[in-house]
């Protein structure tokens, strides 16, 4: 009210936001989140149906190798016990700290993270990776593992105006 805005509430899924209009939106931001989905390309398709031509999407995502964490091993080193072409949701594993309390979370592919942004119709803008590193750390805490794996990705994306976007061309690869 203080700022003359009208905010309305919904309960959706991201993947699937029916009550929200056709380019209604001209900055979309989404914390890490997609990790709870199955199909990142799902929560895209929907985005780009809601933003606006011209439009922002801020997006921060979980990174791959940082899902695949399942342990440390004697001298502290991470170990990837998961499959990087893991489909369903991950597997749980003896350490806690790799995976959030109650939730089922999904691995999603480089392939899908940038790849599929793209092919629902943006373009990327910038990409980071925010820096979790704590160099005073004990082994096993986030700042620890931050320093030999970077947790997170953040993408800035522009909506590609519809009369210009295509469907994407699959990259060629040999055999």
């Amino acid at each position: 009210e203080r700022r003359g805005l009208h905010v309305r509430a919904i309960e959706a899924s991201m993947d699937e936001m029916r009550d929200l209009a056709d380019q209604s939106f001209d900055i979309v931001h989404q914390p890490v989140s997609t990790c709870y989905v199955p199909d990142i390309c799902a929560v895209y398709k929907e985005v780009a149906r809601v933003i606006r031509d011209g439009g922002m999407y801020i997006s921060q995502h979980k990174q791959p190798t940082s899902l695949q964490i399942v342990e440390r091993d004697s001298h502290d080193r991470y170990v990837i016990g998961v499959n990087y072409y893991q489909q369903g949701p991950l597997p749980p594993v003896g350490d806690r700290s790799y995976r959030e309390a109650g939730a089922v979370e999904f691995l999603h592919r480089w392939e899908d993270l940038v790849g599929g942004l793209a092919r629902a119709g943006f373009c990327i803008e910038d990409l980071r990776e925010p820096c979790r590193a704590k160099p005073q750390a004990r082994p096993g805490e986030i700042g620890h593992r931050g320093a030999f794996v970077a947790p997170y990705v953040r993408m800035k994306a522009r909506r590609l105006p519809r009369q210009l976007t295509q469907p994407a061309t699959v990259v060629w690869t040999p055999g």
